[in-house]
């Protein structure tokens, strides 16, 4: 068996979940052919690690040591989409599969994997059930019944409502658990409140914060609040068009609008008239722009700033749609900004043409 990369960092790791004795995994994989091989991975400080084991007699074995309870998941191929993922304490666990269904293999052994079934069951339940109300609403929709198509999306907004109480009652049930953190960290809610992730979250015992998942929790609801009404947004820092590093924070005490945007985006370009125009009105009166660039390519950047006369300053990491700053904001398709007020809280979202000069009016005046 190939020795896990980085298993020093993980033998010397220690926190509120670290105990003495490390884990022992044994598999089964039926039809698993001998001397092939099985693949073992998690992510810990967001490197990779992966270790594999020689299937012998449909049989296998991994063995390790985690400093906290963590999501690993198996493969067939070293860098392949998980196909079956639980989650491993230092205990022994086993696992049963067959080659052709490994998603569905048996799981057991460690406190931990007792918990995150548990949570599975109650997902299940809430996504069968969210999906019978889809493909009601589908047909409403098709009937052209819209009295029923809004009672069906107020049925879903209810559940999904009941759905968060559901979480903070498991969180509450199982305080050490750090499931809790998961939840709130891969969960995927159609309305989400501010209110309900901090319920979530403050449900959560003070070790758990601590762990893995409590922190990626705590970031999940901080970058909610960073890109919703009312909520200081998400600072960051990009190069401009010289390489000089521009943080969205020494903007405060004027408004600033965000706007994403990209050379190649042909509604952006059209766009940029009227943003020019609201530019040239409020400046004077304490009103800025930030342009946040998807290109990839800089030449090409700079000419449409200066053919478009954007006069304000512009950043980039020239990442495109691989922008790391777009992605906390949630930007899916372009133009797209973001309003702020002189504390940096976000006041209104994808402000365009009329609507953005609306907005400025009424802050500014005529």
């Amino acid at each position: 068996m190939k020795k896990m990369t980085l298993i020093c960092c993980l033998l010397v790791a220690v926190n509120v979940f670290s105990q003495s004795k490390g884990f022992v995994i044994n598999g089964t994989i039926k039809k698993a052919a001998d001397n092939s091989y099985i693949y073992l991975t998690h992510k810990y400080n967001d490197i990779a690690i992966i270790d594999s084991a020689l299937v012998k007699g449909e049989k296998f074995t991994f063995k390790g040591k985690t400093p906290e309870p963590n999501v690993y998941y198996i493969t067939l191929k070293k860098i392949e989409n998980p196909q079956l993922t639980f989650f491993v304490d230092n205990t022994n666990i086993t696992i049963y599969a067959s080659i052709d269904s490994i998603a569905f293999a048996k799981v057991k052994g460690g406190i931990t994997q007792d918990e995150y079934e548990i949570w599975l069951q109650m997902q299940n339940k809430f996504m069968a059930t969210r999906q019978g109300l889809v493909v009601q609403f589908n047909e409403y929709g098709k009937a052209g019944d819209q009295t029923n198509s809004k009672r069906i999306m107020d049925t879903a907004m209810l559940l999904e409502h009941a759905f968060v109480k559901d979480i903070v009652g498991f969180i509450k049930k199982y305080p050490k658990s750090c499931i809790g953190g998961y939840i709130i960290f891969s969960a995927i809610f159609d309305w989400p409140k501010i209110s309900e992730y901090e319920e979530m979250y403050n449900a959560l015992s003070e070790p758990v914060k601590k762990c893995k998942f409590g922190k990626l929790a705590e970031d999940k609801l901080n970058a909610t609040r960073g890109v919703t009404i009312g909520y200081p947004a998400i600072n960051f820092t990009l190069p401009d068009v010289n390489g000089k590093n521009v943080s969205l924070s020494t903007y405060k005490g004027k408004y600033v609008l965000v706007d994403f945007w990209a050379s190649w985006c042909g509604p952006c370009r059209g766009e940029n008239p009227a943003v020019v125009a609201a530019y040239q009105k409020y400046k004077a009166k304490g009103f800025d722009i930030l342009g946040v660039s998807l290109d990839n390519n800089k030449d090409k950047w700079k000419q449409a700033i200066e053919k478009d006369n954007l006069t304000w300053t512009h950043v980039s990491d020239l990442q495109g749609w691989k922008s790391e700053v777009a992605q906390k904001y949630g930007v899916t398709s372009i133009p797209f900004n973001v309003l702020l007020d002189k504390d940096g809280k976000i006041v209104a979202k994808a402000l365009r043409g009329a609507a953005l000069e609306a907005k400025l009016e009424e802050i500014f005046g005529k």
